[in-house]
C-alpha cells in the first residue's frame, strides 16, 4: 500500500504497523475496538492496547472482534505482558477463546497472563470465568496440545478485589496499574489506571458517572470514557422504545452530557470517548452533547485510532492495516522444538475409514511427531 508522506511533527500522518520504534518515553494507545455490543464491521467490542517505551504491551478488554484488529497491526502475541478486564459482559470480554487458542496457534510460547475482577460472590468473578471457558473448550485444547507446544494451553488467572479504590493490579518493570469501582448494573466492573514514566493513562471500562472516577482519573494525560448513543439516536436507529433507550443510554451507560461533566472534572490533557456507533450522521450529536460541559481536547474514537503520548506532546492519528496478514513470526524461535503431550487417539473405526493414513500422532518432548 501506498504510504503518505504528510507529516504530523516528527510523525508520519497515519501509523504503519512496524515502521515506528517508540521512544523510551513514550505511550503509544490504539483502539483496536471502539462499538457497542451489537458487532459491526467498522466497530469491534471494547478494546485497547498500550504499548510502552520499555517494551511491555498490555491489552485492556477483548470484546468480540477485536483479536482481528490485533493480528492487523503485526504485533507477536507472546510480545503481549498481561491482557486486563474490566468486567464480564461479552462485549469486553468476548474474544477470550482467539486470545487464548488464536495466540496459541498464532505462536505464542508463554503462559497467557490474564487479569480481572473478582464478583460479589465467586460466580461472578473472572476466575470462575475463565475457568469455566476453559472446561468449555476442553475438546479443542485436549486436540492441539500433541501439535501445538503445551505451555501455550497454560493461563495464568490473577483475580484481583473489585471492591478496593486504588487497588494494586500489576506493578513490575516500572509500570503500576490499578483498579477502582465502575458504577456499571451491578457489582465487580471496574475502571483503570496506568502510571508509568510519568505519564498516566485512565480506562473508564463501563460506567456511569461517579466520584470514584473522577477522583482516580485526576491527572490523566489520556483518559478514556465511555458514553452511548443519545436516547434520540437509540429510539431511531435501533428501534428501542424511549423507556430501554433511556435505561440503556442514562441508567447504565454514560450520556455524552453526563462524560462531557466528567472529563470537565478531570481536566485531561486528551479525552477519547467510545462505545457509542461514530457515524458522520450521530458523531455531531454526540459531540455537542459532551461540549455542553467540556471544551478541553477531545476525539472521538473509530478503531485503529492511534494516541502517541510522551511529557511534551499527544498526537492522533489512524492505523493503517492490511486485511490479510498472516502470524507474526517473531518469537517463534523454540516453535518446533517446545514440548507436546502425548495426542489424544482416535477410535480405530474411524482412523482406518482414511483415504490418505498418515501415521498416528504423537507427542512428548521431541516438539511431536507422527508414527509412520
Amino acid at each position: 500500500m501506498a504510504q503518505t508522506q504528510a507529516t504530523r511533527g516528527q510523525y508520519s500522518e497515519q501509523f504503519y504497523p512496524g515502521t515506528e520504534e517508540l521512544a523510551a518515553d513514550e505511550m503509544r494507545i490504539t483502539a483496536l475496538g471502539t462499538g457497542r455490543p451489537f458487532l459491526r464491521r467498522s466497530q469491534a467490542n471494547a478494546s485497547w492496547l498500550i504499548e510502552l517505551g520499555n517494551g511491555d504491551k498490555f491489552v485492556f478488554d477483548f470484546g468480540f472482534g477485536s483479536q482481528m484488529n490485533f493480528t492487523a497491526l503485526e504485533i507477536p502475541y507472546g510480545a503481549v505482558t498481561a491482557w486486563i478486564a474490566t468486567h464480564l459482559h461479552t462485549d469486553h470480554v468476548g474474544d477470550f477463546a482467539q486470545v487464548w487458542v488464536g495466540s496459541w496457534t498464532g505462536g505464542r510460547l508463554k503462559p497467557l497472563e490474564m487479569y480481572g475482577p473478582s464478583g460479589p460472590e465467586p460466580k461472578y468473578g473472572f476466575r470462575h470465568f475463565v475457568e469455566k471457558q476453559r472446561e468449555s473448550y476442553a475438546w479443542d485444547t485436549d486436540t492441539r496440545v500433541s501439535a501445538l507446544p503445551a505451555i501455550g494451553a497454560e493461563v495464568n488467572v490473577h483475580e484481583f478485589d473489585y471492591t478496593q479504590i486504588g487497588g494494586l493490579v500489576f506493578e513490575q518493570n516500572g509500570v503500576k496499574i490499578t483498579s477502582f469501582p465502575a458504577v456499571h448494573i451491578y457489582d465487580g466492573p471496574v475502571s483503570l489506571r496506568l502510571e508509568w514514566n510519568g505519564l498516566t493513562f485512565v480506562y473508564s471500562g463501563d460506567t456511569t458517572p461517579s466520584q470514584f472516577f473522577i477522583d482516580n482519573a485526576k491527572g490523566a494525560d489520556v483518559l478514556i470514557h465511555e458514553t452511548f448513543n443519545t436516547v434520540s439516536q437509540l429510539m431511531e436507529r435501533s428501534g428501542y422504545d424511549e423507556n430501554s433507550a433511556r435505561a440503556i443510554g442514562t441508567y447504565i451507560h454514560s450520556s455524552p452530557e453526563e462524560a462531557g461533566y466528567v472529563l470537565n472534572a478531570v481536566n485531561p490533557r486528551l479525552a477519547v470517548i467510545f462505545h457509542f456507533f461514530n457515524d458522520f450522521d450521530t458523531a455531531p450529536e454526540m459531540e455537542a452533547g459532551v461540549r455542553q460541559h467540556y471544551s478541553g481536547p477531545l476525539a472521538l474514537a473509530t478503531d485503529f485510532m492511534v494516541v502517541n503520548a510522551t511529557k511534551e506532546h499527544i498526537v492522533t492519528r489512524r492505523a493503517v492495516v492490511s486485511d490479510h496478514v498472516w502470524p507474526n513470526k517473531d518469537q517463534h524461535d523454540g516453535f518446533g522444538s517446545a514440548a507436546r503431550k502425548e495426542p489424544l487417539q482416535m477410535s480405530d473405526w474411524l482412523w482406518q475409514s482414511q483415504l490418505f493414513p498418515k501415521g498416528r500422532l504423537k507427542g512428548g518432548d521431541d516438539g511431536g511427531d507422527a508414527d509412520k
